[in-house]
């Protein structure tokens, strides 16, 4: 069945998100310089040069934003983590996490 009851679904759904955030950053970022750097040119017509070094700086600037996400990613991952392990521990959890009876 589609909806297991084990939470890889829901895994899946919860890197799908973040992961094609990335994708979109990296791409938005170099379509975006390339415009700059195409109308720069055809302004001041430099034909090349200005597209070239928008094109690299979108590049760079997608690269960024994907590190960003990917730090962020990664301390929601590890926050997720410490929970987990201090429920382990034998602290209390919430009522929302214990089944009702």
């Amino acid at each position: 069945m589609f909806f297991s009851k084990d939470g890889r679904v829901v895994n899946i759904v919860q890197l799908g998100g973040p992961a094609s955030t990335m994708g979109l950053h990296i791409v938005s970022s170099i379509i975006v310089g390339l415009t700059f750097g195409y109308f720069l040119d055809e302004y001041f017509g430099t034909k090349p040069w200005l597209l070239m070094i928008f094109f690299l700086l979108g590049v760079v600037a997608g690269f960024k934003l994907v590190f960003e996400d990917f730090r962020r990613l990664q301390k929601r991952m590890e926050a997720r983590k410490q929970q987990g392990s201090l429920k382990q521990d034998g602290e209390e959890s919430d009522e929302q996490d214990q089944p009702k009876a």
